[in-house]
């Protein structure tokens, strides 16, 4: 009876837990703020942060923000139109607030969560909205000096509005409910105001394409959200201007992204949603995770793609093997070309020319024709690219290893790559290609070809697939990763991965960097010379180290990500929209 008592009771505390376990759960949704639906409609983009204030705090104590503080990259950046315009719009800002708009100011306005959305990239129009407690927002300095503002009421509360007349920038912003409102126009900052209220019933989160896009995310918000209407931002003068990445004929196709940030101490994790355009073209198609299987597991860097242009991959086989050394460099020029010689206008003597004849032309041969008709008929369904570094022996250069893989529908003719390949080769290897030859060279894990001439070229031929490389020590290594390679079956097909170890490469990676400032400088240095511009010369000496680009500028930024053991991306292209994930993994 007891026993029966005690179960009953039992029952009943686990009953009562439960209703009240509910009851709290739906409290806790109600209180509960989407902020994107408190955001007036029309922004291009919005940042979430589920913990602002901690976002900021570890990024304002991290080693990799002293770094770039004090790098040759920041004082490059400093010095750049974009660093300018950005200080001139701050300086404007602050003239409008009336206070520093730095980061102190910063520091104090950042709370638990926080929404920031941009709704005109040119003129930095925002509107930013943070859960501050009353006596936080009490302690800024904007609401200390407000009684320097204008007053306005919208819904029933009162807010701040001050305006610049001489820049005709504004600042305005709001405290209510434990939020505090900041914002660039006081349409904006009276728009929240009015969704806070419920006199306003369209809002950023109920805008069609945000609510998709949002949709469309693969798990729940992270860390940090960041939603963009592509459709709108890529077509604005200012991004196809600042856009660091040029690809805005690829951002075309995309009319909007979600992108997730979720962290932890081991690593970063970033997972995106890119929808296409109902007009975009077709897909690629194919998964690619065995071929990514060739890579070496300590390859500095390597990347794997599906059914990639033969335009392409012709480029990258002459990037990567076919054109090397002055061959290579000597196609690029950074100067304007040469005025014209009076010569060019003619002479007395050519009036003797026939004129009812075509004149003659030299015809130029293009030695790609062979390999790019090759390409083309074979239709490559995968292609993967490694690349590492390799220390000097003798203590001077750095030597990059690569070696591209090429997968296939249809064999590889082996006569067919040797003659395109050899077509291929520049001018100078041999004379005419007289004494150009492929040996066979044998090799625990297989046979493969090798050039006998002055550029380093290796090949193998199995079936459907074609490695070529310029180092042998790693086309064996190729060879013998290809005979542990699992078929690999997914539900969802990877189109796309790639991996860099930054950490590997970095010793590497610096000597190279200072080998190409020190050949650069050399260069210059000997052009000046033979033109005989001691003041051009004299300018260069007192430059400073900013002139080192490599081994100043892009080394520094390298050193600020010194924690980065490695990065990942892996890519899903699904037509309508292209998932990706990119992973950075640091160490401690």
């Amino acid at each position: 009876m007891k026993r029966r008592l005690w179960i009953a009771v039992g029952i009943l505390v686990v009953s009562c837990g439960a209703v009240f376990a509910v009851g709290a759960l739906e409290q806790a949704a109600k209180s509960r703020v989407e902020l994107t639906a408190l955001l007036p409609e029309g922004a291009l983009l919005s940042i979430e942060a589920r913990d602002f204030r901690s976002l900021l705090r570890d990024w304002s104590g991290s080693s990799e923000k002293r770094a770039w503080l004090t790098s040759d990259n920041y004082a490059s950046f400093s010095n750049s139109r974009l660093f300018t315009r950005l200080s001139q719009a701050q300086d404007e800002f602050s003239a409008a607030a009336g206070i520093p708009t730095d980061e102190d100011l910063l520091n104090r306005v950042a709370g638990k969560e926080s929404c920031l959305a941009l709704y005109d990239i040119g003129n930095l129009e925002f509107v930013y909205i943070t859960r501050l407690n009353q006596q936080a927002i009490e302690g800024t300095p904007l609401w200390q000096t407000r009684g320097k503002f204008d007053q306005r009421t919208e819904a029933g509360s009162v807010f701040y509005v001050h305006k610049d007349t001489e820049s005709s920038r504004t600042a305005a912003f709001a405290a209510k409910d434990g939020w505090l409102i900041l914002g660039t126009k006081e349409n904006l900052v009276a728009g929240v105001l009015d969704r806070m209220a419920g006199t306003a019933q369209h809002n950023l989160a109920n805008e069609a394409w945000f609510a998709e896009t949002v949709k469309q995310a693969t798990g729940e918000r992270g860390d940090l959200r960041m939603v963009l209407n592509l459709e709108k931002i890529v077509v604005t003068p200012h991004f196809r201007s600042y856009w660091i990445e040029r690809n805005i004929t690829e951002m075309k196709q995309y009319a909007s992204a979600v992108s997730d940030l979720y962290r932890t101490r081991e690593s970063y994790r970033e997972e995106r949603v890119l929808l296409r355009r109902a007009s975009a073209g077709t897909p690629p198609q194919g998964d690619i995770q065995t071929l990514a299987q060739l890579a070496p597991v300590d390859a500095g860097f390597y990347s794997a793609q599906s059914a990639p242009d033969a335009e392409s991959v012709l480029k990258s086989l002459r990037e990567k093997l076919l054109e090397v050394g002055a061959a290579q460099s000597g196609t690029q020029s950074t100067t304007a070309p040469a005025a014209a010689a009076s010569g060019n206008a003619g002479s007395a003597s050519d009036l003797d020319m026939p004129i009812d004849h075509a004149p003659y032309t030299e015809s130029r041969v293009d030695n790609f024709a062979p390999l790019r008709a090759l390409l083309r008929a074979q239709q490559p369904d995968g292609e993967l690219d490694v690349f590492s570094s390799r220390a000097p022996k003798d203590g001077v250069f750095v030597s990059l290893q690569t070696a591209v893989a090429l997968n296939a529908p249809h064999e590889w003719d082996a006569d067919a790559v040797r003659r395109a390949l050899t077509t291929a080769l520049p001018t100078g290897v041999t004379a005419g290609k007289l004494g150009v030859n492929w040996e066979k060279r044998p090799s625990a894990a297989g046979e493969y070809l090798a050039l006998d001439g002055s550029i380093p070229l290796y090949a193998a031929i199995n079936g459907k697939q074609l490695i070529l490389a310029n180092d042998s020590a790693l086309m064996e290594h190729l060879l013998a990763r290809r005979g542990k390679v699992n078929s690999t079956e997914s539900k969802d097909a990877v189109t796309y991965t790639a991996m860099f170890r930054p950490a590997q490469e970095r010793g590497n990676y610096h000597l190279l960097m200072a080998q190409l400032d020190q050949a650069i400088h050399h260069s210059g240095a000997s052009q000046q010379a033979a033109d005989g511009d001691a003041d051009t010369m004299e300018a260069g000496a007192s430059a400073g180290p900013n002139t080192s680009f490599f081994s100043g500028n892009v080394e520094s930024l390298s050193k600020v990500f010194a924690k980065v053991e490695s990065e990942r991306i892996e890519e899903k292209d699904q037509g309508a929209k292209v998932l990706q994930t990119v992973t950075y993994q640091w160490s401690h």
